[in-house]
């Protein structure tokens, strides 16, 4: 029997980030809260249920936007997604792929990915995306809402000076 995922209305991803100073980048979630240390939650809609061999597709290019305070390119930021971003709850056990900055990734993510350089001071939406496959033919997962399915970590270095290091 194929495996149904029947999924409430919402779910949050945790980006982790950690205390340190921030010079030059800033980023926000849904074109409000701004991301700075401690945990942020994404909150996005999903389909009510997924059938096997389709994917759930979590486009976080809609909600994640970040900037160069600066601008002109003065002290650009690289931004790169880091090893051990995996998924999380009722989905710990899933694999999946994540899109980020024109390459796909297995997911969970086994090494860090490319680098995304913003410069800039429009704010850009992250290129992120999260696949979720269901496999096997185990009984359905059913995702409550607000529930952590997955934890995203980034890595933010500049280049001028110490590049002021940021892990997320």
């Amino acid at each position: 029997m194929g495996k149904t995922i029947s999924i409430k209305v919402l779910f949050g991803i945790y980006l982790l980030l950690m205390a340190g100073k921030v010079f030059a980048f800033s980023c926000n979630v849904d074109g409000g809260s701004s991301i700075g240390a401690g945990t942020t939650s994404v909150y996005v809609n999903l389909d009510p249920v997924i059938q096997p061999g389709q994917n759930l597709v979590v486009d976080l290019s809609q909600h994640i936007s970040c900037w160069n305070d600066y601008g002109g390119w003065y002290d650009t930021d690289h931004i790169n997604l880091v090893q051990g971003s995996a998924f999380a709850g009722s989905l710990q056990s899933y694999k999946g792929s994540l899109y980020w900055n024109n390459v796909t990734y297995p997911f969970p993510l086994t090494t860090n990915t490319n680098l995304l350089d913003i410069g800039d001071k429009t704010p850009m939406p992250l290129p992120l995306k999260l696949y979720i496959t269901p496999v096997g033919a185990a009984g359905g997962v059913v995702i409550k809402a607000g529930e952590v399915i997955a934890r995203i970590h980034m890595y933010k270095i500049a280049t001028l000076g110490s590049g002021n290091p940021r892990n997320f």
